[in-house]
C-alpha cells in the first residue's frame, strides 16, 4: 500500500522520483535544503474539495484557499484557476494573491488584529468580505467605509465553543481562544452591523482548528451554525456560512486523515436535516490542499554516535526550514537515499542550527547513511515554507514545482546579500 504521506507522483523503487523527475537530480541541480512540490497532487486535493462539495450540497459552495498554509505566487495561481478563492489573514497575504493575479471577489480577510492599514487596503481593493473579528475592527471598519462612502461586505466570526483532539497550539474554537465573540456578542455585533448604510452583512464565520482528523467535530459545528441561522433570520438574511479549514493530513503512518468527501457529505446532511442548504457554504482548506504535495529535501553533513546513548545524523537544514517539531512536537516521516541499504539502524536526524531542541526527527530507523547522501522528508508542503525564520543567518530554501516529468523554479534560494536586505 501506498503510504498516505506520499505525493501522488512519488516512486520510491529503482530510485526515488517525484513529478517524473529524479530526486537525486534536483538536489544537484538547484542544491539543497531544497522545498520540492508535485503540481499533480495539488490539482487532485483541490478538485476533491471542489467536486466534494459540488456533489452533496445542494446549493453554491466556496473553497477558499488558505494563503497561510503556502503563500507562493504559482500555487496560489494554480489553484485560482481552478476555480478556488482564496482567504488571507495579513495585508502582505492580500498583496502576494492580488499580486497572483487572483480577482478581489475572490478574496476573504480574517484574522484577529487587522490594523486599520490592512483594512483600507482590503476595502480599496474591493474584495468579497472582511470578516469582522472583535468590536474594535467593526469601529475601525466603520469609520473607514463612512470616511470614503464606499460600502463593504463583512462576515462576524463567532466562537462555537467546540474542544477538538488536536494540538492546543492550533486549536480556535474551544470557550478560551483569541479568535471570534461568543455568540451572544456576536448577535450584538451584528445588530450594529445592519445599522450602518455602508456595511453589507454577508453572514457568519467559524473555525474550530487545524489537523483535525474527527470529522463528527464538523458535524457539531454545522448544528451551532444552524441554530444561529435561525436566531438570525427573522432579523437578516445569512447568505453565507463558514465551517473553516482544518482537516488534517497524514505525516506518519500512524495518520489516519479523513476523507474530504466524507467531510462534505456529512456536513451537507446535516444542514439539510437542520435548516436546508439555504445559503451559500464556505470550506477554508490549507494543510489539506498543499501538506501532501511537499517534499524537503536535505544533504547529510555530518554524523556521530554518542556510546550507550544515541547516534545522530544531521543535515543542511533544520528548524529554520522547518520549526513545527520544535515548536509543536510535530512528527514527520523520511526517507534517506543511500546506495548502503544493508546497515539498518536508529538515529536521529538533527539540524544544523545553534539549538539543542532542533531534532526534525527522534528515533528514526532506516539505512545508516554516507556523509553526502540525500534526506527526504514528507508532507512538508505546508507550513514550512510560510514559517521560515532567518535564524543562525541560514538562507531560505528555493521551491520547485514538477510536473509530467518537467522541473520548475518558483521560488528562487536566498542568497547572502538577501541577509542583508532592509538593513542599514
Amino acid at each position: 500500500m501506498v503510504n498516505k504521506f506520499y505525493p501522488e507522483t512519488f516512486l520510491k523503487e529503482p530510485e526515488p522520483t517525484i513529478g517524473g523527475v529524479n530526486i537525486s537530480y534536483l538536489g544537484e541541480k538547484y542544491g539543497t535544503p531544497l522545498y520540492i512540490l508535485d503540481k499533480k497532487t495539488l490539482v487532485i486535493q483541490a478538485q476533491k474539495y471542489i467536486n466534494s462539495w459540488k456533489t452533496y450540497y445542494k446549493n453554491e459552495y466556496k473553497v477558499l484557499f488558505a494563503v497561510k498554509a503556502l503563500p507562493v505566487l504559482e500555487v496560489i495561481r494554480i489553484f485560482h484557476n481552478l476555480g478556488l478563492g482564496i482567504l488571507v489573514s495579513t495585508g502582505g497575504e492580500l498583496y502576494i494573491s492580488r499580486a497572483a493575479g487572483v480577482n478581489p471577489q475572490s478574496i476573504y480577510f480574517h484574522g484577529n488584529a487587522k490594523t486599520l492599514k490592512e483594512l483600507e487596503y482590503a476595502i480599496n481593493e474591493n474584495i468579497a468580505g472582511i470578516i469582522i473579528d472583535n468590536f474594535d475592527e467593526f469601529e475601525k471598519i466603520k469609520y473607514l467605509v463612512n470616511k470614503k462612502n464606499t460600502r463593504t461586505n463583512v462576515l462576524v466570526r463567532i466562537i462555537p465553543n467546540i474542544e477538538v483532539k488536536t494540538h492546543t497550539s492550533i486549536r480556535t474554537g474551544q470557550t478560551d481562544t483569541k479568535f471570534g465573540l461568543p455568540i451572544v456578542q456576536a448577535y450584538d455585533l451584528i445588530k450594529k452591523i445592519l445599522q450602518e448604510k455602508n456595511l453589507n452583512f454577508k453572514g457568519i464565520h467559524s473555525h474550530i482548528g487545524s489537523q483535525i482528523f474527527d470529522i463528527t467535530a464538523y458535524v457539531k459545528l454545522a448544528e451551532v451554525l444552524s441554530e444561529v441561522y435561525k436566531d438570525l433570520k427573522d432579523s437578516t438574511k445569512v447568505q453565507e456560512m463558514s465551517i473553516g479549514g482544518g482537516l488534517g493530513v497524514a505525516y506518519t503512518s500512524e495518520d489516519n486523515p479523513p476523507e474530504v468527501e466524507d467531510l462534505a457529505k456529512e456536513v451537507s446532511a446535516k444542514f439539510k436535516e437542520t435548516v436546508g442548504h439555504s445559503f451559500t457554504i464556505i470550506c477554508e482548506p490549507g494543510r489539506s490542499l498543499v501538506g501532501r504535495a511537499g517534499i524537503t529535501l536535505y544533504r547529510i553533513e555530518s554524523r556521530k554516535e554518542l556510546p550507550n546513548v544515541r547516534k545522530y545524523v544531521a543535515v543542511d537544514g533544520g528548524m529554520s526550514d522547518n520549526i513545527r517539531p520544535s515548536l509543536y512536537g510535530a512528527k514527520y516521516s523520511a526517507l534517506v537515499i543511500s546506495k548502503d541499504q544493508n546497515h539498518v539502524t536508529t538515529y536521529s536526524i538533527a539540524g544544523k542550527h545553534c539549538e539543542s531542541g532542533d531534532i526534525l526527527i527522534k528515533d528514526f530507523i532506516d539505512s545508516w547513511p554516507k556523509v553526502g547522501d540525500y534526506l527526504i522528508t514528507f508532507t512538508t508542503g505546508a507550513y514550512n515554507f510560510s514559517m521560515f525564520t532567518w535564524y543562525n543567518a541560514t538562507l531560505r530554501p528555493a521551491i520547485v514545482l514538477v510536473d509530467n516529468g518537467e522541473d520548475k523554479l518558483i521560488v528562487k534560494r536566498d542568497s547572502y546579500e538577501d541577509l542583508l536586505r532592509g538593513q542599514i
